[in-house]
């Protein structure tokens, strides 16, 4: 017995460390170039990025980044300027919309470090290192509970290397005046921001609150709170609980206090009759208690009463729907507890109620790596993938399963 518990706790502690991971910040971060042109220089940006960074804290070597820029983003600040960078004279950005970049080796330089990988753009390939410091270790945000990892970078690029060498087909008098007024060099200057909402960011202090609640006057008298208020409220006033609630079942079973989230959750579900989130957050904790048959009952109710969302094709800025966010983050929430037996069902539920949103295939990876089913999981990373080349949550975490 002594060896067999020797040998658990040895294999534990041989297992690397999952990396934490980051989605990159597109509202705070900045991808600026600036050009030579005659005796001056033209700066720009591009606006529109979203990229996936794993941070490994204690080898940070082994952390990595993959990003993705859309080509069409380019802003210098002159709409005829950016017209003619976006054509085939130089971007082509209908048939290269996007610009990549997949970290394949950190390295330590000096006092920062040095990134290198393939670097794609223009339909060309090319490999670049990016000397690039961290500002800080990753600490909590000033305006929220997430996480957030802060880092600046810069690297030089040629033109020619990359095919954008401009021409006259849009621009009649350009060629002539290029050749000797527009720098092939472009120095380039990255700051990137990467945040996740942690189980720490899901656990703020009204959360703690409630568990402590719960623990001195039992569940039920949780429950019959919830009913008196539902009795009371206007059903809007009502719909706006489930969140919190949602949490405070999350914690009870990241405190191992099942039962007490077994009879939360149920009651939840006779609360929120019509709500998918209710029953998806009854059946993964009916599965972590081992009662598959009431999971498998919970998520087949989930699907029989959702609705998927209703989009405004005229919404410039459409928002995440909220069922799939916060089923998604609990997910993985679960996973990082432990519990990835248990998240398995609920995050194939979700790529049911979801089949083109390939982040959802990602979670299902995740999950599956986690129980060591490594096919399964490749098979949902590439799923992902056909849905959305670019999804750098799924390049990120495909590289990372075992061959």
């Amino acid at each position: 017995m002594f060896v067999a518990l020797a040998f658990a706790v040895l294999t534990a502690a041989q297992q690397p460390q999952q990396p934490v991971e980051f989605s990159v910040d597109a509202g705070h971060t900045i991808v600026e170039f600036s050009v030579g042109f005659a005796l001056s220089h033209v700066k720009g940006r591009f606006s529109q990025t979203h990229g996936t960074i794993l941070y490994d804290s204690a080898h940070f070597e082994r952390s990595s980044i993959s990003i993705v820029i859309e080509s069409n983003s380019i802003d210098t600040g002159w709409p005829h300027r950016d017209d003619h960078l976006k054509s085939d004279d130089f971007f082509d950005v209908e048939k290269f919309p996007a610009i990549t970049f997949q970290s394949d080796q950190i390295v330590r330089r000096g006092t920062g470090w040095s990134m290198s990988g393939p670097l794609t753009m223009h339909g060309v390939t090319r490999r670049v290192s990016i000397p690039f410091a961290l500002l800080a270790q990753p600490s909590r945000s000033p305006a929220s509970p997430n996480l957030i990892l802060n880092a600046e970078g810069s690297l030089r690029l040629a033109r020619k290397d990359f095919g954008v060498l401009g021409g006259d087909k849009h621009n009649s008098w350009f060629t002539a005046l290029r050749s000797a007024t527009v720098s092939d060099t472009v120095d380039i200057s990255l700051e990137i921001e990467g945040w996740v909402e942690d189980r720490v960011a899901q656990r703020p202090a009204p959360i703690d609150a409630a568990l402590d609640r719960i623990k001195k006057e039992g569940v039920d008298a949780q429950i019959a709170r919830m009913r008196q208020y539902k009795s009371t409220a206007s059903p809007a006033d009502f719909a706006r609980t489930f969140h919190g609630t949602d949490l405070v079942v999350r914690a009870l079973v990241g405190d191992g206090r099942t039962q007490e989230a077994v009879a939360l959750a149920g009651a939840i579900t006779d609360l929120y009759p019509d709500l998918a989130s209710a029953s998806l957050l009854n059946g993964f904790v009916q599965g972590t208690s081992g009662n598959a048959s009431a999971a498998a009952a919970s998520y087949a109710r989930a699907k029989q009463v959702f609705r998927p969302p209703a989009r405004d094709p005229n919404e410039r800025f459409p928002q995440i729907d909220d069922t799939w966010y916060y089923a998604d983050q609990f997910t993985r929430a679960a996973i990082d507890m432990g519990r990835a037996r248990a998240a398995v069902p609920l995050a194939r539920t979700m790529t049911e109620m979801y089949p083109g949103a390939a982040r959802s295939f990602v979670t299902l990876g995740l999950a599956l790596a986690q129980t060591g089913d490594t096919a399964g999981a490749r098979a949902a990373y590439a799923r992902a993938l056909e849905l959305d080349p670019t999804e750098t949550r799924a390049l990120e975490w495909k590289r990372r399963l075992a061959n």
